[in-house]
């Protein structure tokens, strides 16, 4: 693992400026740590039907673990700056419902490197202690 660099401090914060402004993400954010308390896909689907708000909020969700994933993955954002500041990125919450939808779309890849990168996760955290 690389020291980062200043480059990956400016692409983390640039990111990060873009879910700040716009609401979408904020709301997506806040609704995975307050509202989604689905264990499996099943009841996942049950209360969030494709088109609704949930299902749109955890799909967003997902898609920035996944944009994250790629860039840590590719070794283009650090992952020490990932993992300092969003752990895990929730992925034990999502990966029961991400491994429902590839079984029933037929999408073994979906959301792939969102879960490689937040199982690297726990390598990191070994490493790097708590702090205080």
């Amino acid at each position: 693992m690389s020291k980062p660099t200043k480059e990956d401090a400016a692409l983390l914060l640039q990111f990060m400026a873009v879910m700040a402004a716009n609401e979408e993400n904020q709301k997506a954010s806040n609704w995975i740590f307050t509202d989604l308390h689905e264990k499996n896909y099943d009841d996942f689907k049950t209360k969030y039907p494709m088109g609704s708000e949930g299902y749109k909020n955890f799909m967003t969700n997902a898609r920035n673990g996944e944009l994250i994933g790629v860039l840590v993955n590719k070794e283009l954002l650090s992952e020490d700056l990932i993992f300092d500041l969003y752990g895990s990125m929730v992925w034990e919450k999502v990966e029961p419902i991400v491994y429902g939808m590839r079984k029933e779309i037929n999408m073994p890849r979906l959301f792939e490197n969102y879960e490689v990168c937040a199982k690297k996760y726990q390598s990191w955290a070994e490493k790097n202690p708590p702090k205080v």
